[in-house]
């Protein structure tokens, strides 16, 4: 069943401010993995992402002090 907000074990459609779309699922610290798309929850991106639905928008400050926006299109 399609979850309505973002969870662990979500996987999560998203257009980065800027352009771009990428799609992450959620998973645990043990289980993360950048390369195969697998974010942590406990990650600044995973974190602002969990709780929120499809169409709203979060915003992470990166390691290098930039903020980047990012709007759910699609939740799985």
């Amino acid at each position: 069943p399609k979850s309505k907000t973002v969870a662990i074990g979500s996987t999560v459609v998203v257009e980065r401010s800027g352009g771009g779309k990428s799609e992450f699922t959620i998973v645990g610290s043990a289980e993360a993995d950048v390369g195969q798309g697998k974010i942590s929850y406990r990650s600044p991106l995973g974190a602002s992402l969990l709780g929120k639905k499809k169409g709203e928008t979060t915003e992470i400050v990166t390691p290098r002090g930039e903020a980047v926006g990012y709007k759910i299109m699609i939740i799985k």
